[in-house]
């Protein structure tokens, strides 16, 4: 059944073009038709005093932790933050089975609260899409499948696993469930073999599917990558999971971005402490993106994140929340207000840019999604404007303290 509407905002912030005053958006069949200046005495859904954004994209989150109510501690050493990780995964998933399942859907719902319309989410053992059993209009999802495994007993395992997501295998979610994109997530350079990473990303290449791998994330890990040290050889022995010929030396995360670049689409996740060859290989490289995830950097109090220069170079760079474990919320909308009150000599909309466009091109979805266009899809974002805009540039004061978003638009739908 064919379905029509007009949507009005005192706003319509396309991003791919000028702000739109006394804007609209015109919606056919879950598909935006047209973009323009409103015209007097039209019928159409008048949403007043807001304005009209593209679906936020939050491009990195761990649902599965959606029901922590604050941050895992201690943040330092950033080994005890993951034990401390681990023994929640272990204490509430293996007590109830419902809890994974529930935490899902909590975290789905508050991603979409938060002004998103696409994430990118690392599903772990148990995660199904049968969990977002709630409005079928609602954030789309690419699902990352997590691979873990140091041992080399543990990567055939791991790849067997990996080919069965891809192929979608197991699993038939139910009718008016969000059905996911699928993709690889090979965690990180202390918890992946040299071989499970590079199949996994020739299983992704043959499948079409993008991956995401954590990278650079402490200078701990620079350590363990070139000397074969320090604290993550002891949590991994801890944990029963360092292989008994050890892993080899002298590597940095240059080796790792070399075997990511065959990937269809490559994300770089934090990459806090990426050298300058580093950042250049990724600029150099339109299939990979650096996600960048402002709230859980300050958490782990990290030195500056080089997002600026990642951007100068002419890299993709996008952001996400991460989880709940280092994030008070999944509310990307905070991600963006934190970064104009942290930095106030970055343009605006370079922000907004950063949390809708780059978002969309780093999950692949850069035709469907991430800007107001005609032909894309009516992926929204309403935001009201409890502080005042200006006339002249409205995105001067579009993340102010009393703005919010106030509701998404999945697909022409309300989410």
């Amino acid at each position: 059944m064919s379905s029509a509407s007009i949507h009005k905002a005192a706003w319509v912030i396309p991003v791919d073009r000028p702000p739109i005053e006394n804007g609209v958006v015109e919606i056919h069949d879950g598909f935006i038709t047209a973009v323009r200046p409103a015209k007097r005495h039209e019928s159409c859904h008048d949403l007043g005093d807001m304005a009209i954004l593209p679906g936020l994209v939050n491009a990195h989150a761990h649902l599965e932790f959606s029901l922590v109510e604050r941050p895992f501690q201690p943040a330092r050493p950033f080994t005890d933050w993951i034990r401390s990780l681990v023994a929640y995964r272990r204490r509430e998933f293996s007590s109830d089975p419902n809890t994974k399942p529930e935490a899902l859907n909590a975290g789905w719902y508050e991603v979409a609260m938060g002004g998103s319309t696409l994430v990118g989410e690392i599903a772990t053992d148990g995660w199904s899409a049968s969990a977002f059993k709630g409005n079928p209009t609602g954030p789309r999802l690419i699902a990352f499948r997590e691979l873990i495994g140091l041992r080399p007993e543990s990567v055939s395992e791991q790849l067997s696993l990996a080919e069965r997501w891809l192929k979608r295998e197991g699993e038939a979610p139910p009718a008016k469930t969000m059905q996911p994109v699928y993709g690889l997530s090979p965690h990180a350079p202390y918890s992946v073999a040299p071989e499970l990473l590079s199949r996994s990303v020739e299983l992704a290449k043959r499948y079409g599917a993008p991956v995401a791998m954590h990278l650079a994330e402490t200078r701990e890990e620079l350590e363990f990558l070139a000397h074969g040290r320090g604290e993550f050889v002891e949590m991994l022995k801890s944990f029963g999971a360092w292989p008994e010929d050890g892993l080899p030396l002298g590597r940095r995360p240059l080796d790792i971005l070399r075997t990511l670049t065959d990937a269809p689409r490559a994300l770089v996740v934090h990459g806090n402490y990426l050298a300058d060859d580093e950042l250049d290989f990724i600029a150099a490289r339109p299939q990979m993106s650096a996600v960048y995830c402002p709230r859980t950097h300050e958490f782990f109090g990290h030195d500056p994140h080089p997002w600026r220069q990642l951007l100068a170079k002419g890299a993709n760079v996008a952001l996400g929340t991460d989880g709940r474990g280092s994030n008070p919320d999944l509310m990307l909308w905070k991600e963006l207000v934190f970064l104009r009150d942290r930095f106030p000599d970055v343009a605006p909309s370079t922000l907004l840019e950063l949390g809708t466009r780059a978002g969309a091109r780093a999950l692949g979805f850069e035709h469907h999604c991430g800007t107001i266009t005609p032909g894309k899809r009516a992926d929204l974002v309403r935001i009201f404007l409890g502080h005042p805009t200006s006339n002249a540039d409205p995105l001067e004061s579009l993340f102010a303290a009393g703005n919010f978003p106030y509701g998404v638009i999945c697909g022409g739908g309300l989410g």
